[in-house]
């Protein structure tokens, strides 16, 4: 994929500068280290552009890496240069940059630490921040930026739904595609009509990915919510390819639903989730009622990771 190679060709140089004993680190005015690696471009950056990067950052503990964040193997970033930077942060050094340069900028997690101690949680004092930075683009225009930004979102969803066609194929499923491309597996049918939108639905569920790794249910008591989960259909509260289904559902009726990751979290799936970015998921739903309003005596259900529901 580009985008990988992309990212493995500046971390690539990057790696190899340092190994070769080529790197002079600098610091920024906030104390932060880092090294840049010229591409051949000469547009700059400037504040109120719209970067397309490619990044990876990894928490070094010890001698022991693990990847916090990636765009490798999925989509770059749209992020906007702001007027001023903070101290200690990436934002030190966009305007230094130009489009096909790289970054290597290390970060001490004490430093955040000591800002915010409730980090000491989820890090480890002594651990080191590693972020590896690609300028793949820079866009003078909100417009432009969002042009590039949809064909590759539309790119991205052809792709995910040509491999969950393969998938079902291989795995011979019949299922149902929804207008925005997620698809209906029917396990067994209801009985009445079906949603209708607007219409509000009772449903029981539980979500998992690809791999298998399930991440949330209102029918598993492990996750500790076990009512029915209840919203109105065709309103935004549930991620597409979830809020779709219902469409093809009757009371009784439960489906498998073949979501891709661009009709679910698509780059931001819920806080503390195992989902990852840009990962397509599975969920099996049973409907358990319909009506034109919210159940009496009872609040529609959040549960945790809210499956097709907005944070």
């Amino acid at each position: 994929m580009k985008t990988s190679k992309f990212l493995a060709g500046a971390i690539a140089i990057c790696i190899l500068a340092v190994s070769c004993n080529k790197v002079s680190y600098k610091k920024t005015p906030g104390g932060m280290t880092y090294q840049l690696f010229a591409g051949k471009d000469t547009q700059h950056i400037y504040a109120g552009n719209i970067m397309k990067l490619n990044i990876k950052t990894v928490i070094r503990t010890g001698e022991k890496h693990s990847v916090y964040f990636t765009t490798e193997g999925r989509m770059p970033v749209f992020l906007p240069v702001p007027g001023s930077s903070t101290p200690y942060d990436l934002s030190e050094l966009w305007t230094k940059l130009k489009v096909g340069d790289s970054l290597v900028a290390t970060q001490m997690m004490d430093t955040f630490i000591k800002r915010n101690p409730e980090l000491i949680q989820r890090f480890k004092a002594g651990d080191r921040i590693l972020n590896y930075v690609k300028v793949l683009a820079v866009y003078t225009s909100d417009s432009a930026a969002n042009a590039d930004n949809m064909k590759m979102q539309n790119e991205w969803m052809k792709n995910e739904e040509a491999t969950i066609v393969k998938y079902l194929a291989d795995k011979k499923i019949n299922a149902q595609k929804t207008p925005s491309g997620a698809y209906v597996e029917m396990i067994t049918p209801g009985t009445g009509p079906l949603v209708d939108s607007g219409k509000y639905v009772s449903v029981n569920y539980t979500g998992r990915t690809f791999s298998g790794v399930k991440f949330d249910s209102n029918t598993d008591s492990t996750f500790q919510h076990v009512t029915p989960l209840s919203f109105q259909v065709n309103t935004g509260a549930m991620i597409k390819g979830f809020d779709e289904a219902m469409r093809f559902m009757n009371v009784g009726c439960e489906t498998r639903v073949y979501v891709p990751s661009m009709l679910g979290y698509g780059p931001n799936p819920p806080q503390g989730s195992p989902i990852k970015p840009f990962e397509s998921l599975i969920f099996d739903l049973k409907l358990v009622g319909i009506s034109d309003g919210p159940a009496r005596n009872q609040a529609p259900v959040t549960p945790h990771g809210q499956p097709g529901g907005n944070q």
